[in-house]
């Protein structure tokens, strides 16, 4: 996988993020891609017991190439149930970085840049109805191609 070519695979921008130095990797063209799929769909069980939350069975992922000057504002994901972001490589400072606040001084933790490593971020409402906001972003501007893999989440009510 990771010795795959990255910047010769055919790619497109995300839906809304057509504006971000962000390439959406065509995932048909990864000749490893139906093994990863299998293998991830095995892990998801694990996966959710490990967060505590029963989810639904695995959606799917997309694989994100962030280019040379690529940064991710302060933001929340919204409505948008959950999602694991893994990092496979980048430059060291370019890690998903979680504030507690909409507050850029209010550092809660930066996910480290280093194959197979990243996070779950579950954003469903509690039983009251409340959704805590997660403050999160990349302010550092990359230098360098940066790879990551997004996969859906959604917890069973």
């Amino acid at each position: 996988m990771l010795s795959t070519s990255w910047e010769s695979i055919p790619w497109q921008r995300q839906d809304g993020q057509e504006n971000w130095l962000r390439r959406c990797i065509d995932n048909s063209k990864l000749i490893w891609f139906g093994e990863f799929e299998q293998n991830l769909s095995q892990l998801w069980n694990q996966i959710a017991q490990s967060i505590g939350r029963e989810i639904l069975p695995y959606q799917g992922t997309a694989w994100w190439l962030d280019e040379p000057g690529f940064t991710c504002p302060l933001h929340t994901d919204g409505e948008m149930p959950g999602s694991m972001q893994i990092t496979w490589f980048g430059d060291a400072d370019t890690g998903t970085t979680f504030y507690y606040y909409k507050d850029s001084s209010s550092l809660r933790f930066q996910v480290p840049v280093k194959s197979n490593c990243g996070y779950i971020m579950i954003n469903t409402a509690d039983n009251s109805g409340y959704r805590k906001l997660q403050w999160h972003g990349m302010p550092a501007c990359t230098q360098h191609f940066r790879l990551t893999s997004y996969s859906w989440i959604t917890e069973i009510k």
